[in-house]
C-alpha cells in the first residue's frame, strides 16, 4: 500500500496536479483538492441517504455517514469552494458558475434530519429531488428488489427544507424506468410532477432528475417541453457552462470500490490546461 501510495503521488507531481492525499480512502471527501484540476468545470454531486447503512440494504453504497458529509462540507467550506444552485450554474458565467452542486435524489428522511444542519451550518445548498406521489411515505420503487422501507420527507419538512433555503426539483411521480414507458406515460411523470410540486410548495420547479439515471432523446424532449431549466443523469465526469443543460453528469457521492487510484485517474481528463 505504502508502495502504491508513492508511485501515485509521483504520477502526480509528474503531472503537474495536486499530491493525493495519503489517506486511503474509498469515498469523494477529497474532491475539494482537485480544485485547480476542475478550473470552470463543476462537479456535481449525487446523494441519496445521510447515514449508517443497515445491514439489510441492498444498495449500500446510496448511504453517506454523516461524518463523512460532514467532512465533505468542511473541505468545500474552508477551500472556499461554494455550493451552487443548479439554477445559477445553468444561467451563469464562468466566474460565477466555479463551485460543486449537491443534489439529493428521492428525499429521504435523513438528509432533512442529518443533512440540513449541517448544510446550515456551513452555509451551503442543495436540491432535493422529490418522488411526488411518494411524499411522507416511503421507497416503494424499491420493495420488489428486496431493499427495506425508509421514510421518506413529509410535506412539512419539505416546506422547512425550502424556507432554510434549499431548492426543489422533481424525481418524477412514481420513480420509473422512463425509457421504458410510452410517450404519453413519460409525458405524465415529468410534466404532472412538476405542476403538482409547484402546487403543493408554491415554489417554482425548474430542475429534474431522471429516475435511476435513464434517460433518452424522448425524455429529454418532454423534460425541455414542460418548462425545466436542467435534468441531470449519473456518468462519470464534470460540466461546463454551454453544454445541453438537460443532459448534466453527476457523480456518486461515495462508492465502495473506487480508492484514490481510481479516482485520480477519473479526474485526469478534466484537469485545468489554462
Amino acid at each position: 500500500m505504502l508502495q502504491l501510495t508513492i508511485i501515485i503521488d509521483k504520477f502526480a507531481f509528474m503531472a503537474g496536479l495536486p499530491q493525493l492525499p495519503s489517506k486511503q480512502d474509498n469515498s469523494f471527501t477529497h474532491l475539494s483538492h482537485y480544485r485547480k484540476i476542475y478550473g470552470d468545470k463543476t462537479p456535481i454531486l449525487m446523494y441519496h441517504h445521510i447515514g449508517k447503512s443497515p445491514k439489510e440494504s441492498k444498495f449500500p453504497s446510496l448511504w453517506v455517514p454523516s461524518l463523512l458529509f460532514e467532512r465533505q462540507l468542511g473541505e468545500f467550506w474552508s477551500l472556499e469552494w461554494p455550493a451552487i444552485t443548479l439554477g445559477e450554474f445553468v444561467a451563469a458565467s464562468c466566474s460565477v458558475c466555479r463551485g460543486v452542486i449537491l443534489s439529493f435524489d428521492d428525499g429521504y428522511q435523513s438528509v432533512f434530519t442529518r443533512a440540513l444542519p449541517l448544510l446550515t451550518r456551513f452555509k451551503m445548498r442543495a436540491i432535493l429531488f422529490i418522488v411526488v406521489d411518494y411524499i411522507g411515505k416511503s421507497n416503494e420503487w424499491d420493495r420488489p428488489l428486496g431493499e427495506p422501507s425508509h421514510k421518506l420527507m413529509s410535506k412539512e419538512e419539505i416546506r422547512e427544507w425550502i424556507a432554510s433555503g434549499q431548492e426543489i426539483g422533481s424525481h418524477s411521480l412514481t420513480h420509473p424506468h422512463l425509457p421504458r414507458l410510452s410517450f404519453r406515460e413519460a409525458q405524465r411523470e415529468i410534466e404532472d410532477s412538476k405542476k403538482r410540486l409547484e402546487d403543493i410548495f408554491s415554489f417554482p420547479v425548474r430542475h429534474f432528475s431522471y429516475p435511476y439515471g435513464e434517460w433518452n432523446e424522448q425524455c429529454m424532449e418532454i423534460v425541455e417541453k414542460a418548462g425545466y431549466e436542467s435534468a441531470c443523469q449519473i456518468a462519470e465526469g464534470v460540466n461546463l457552462p454551454g453544454e445541453n443543460p438537460f443532459c448534466l453528469k453527476r457523480l456518486t457521492a461515495r462508492r465502495p470500490k473506487r480508492n484514490l487510484k481510481t479516482l485520480f485517474h477519473m479526474l485526469l481528463p478534466y484537469r485545468h490546461t489554462a
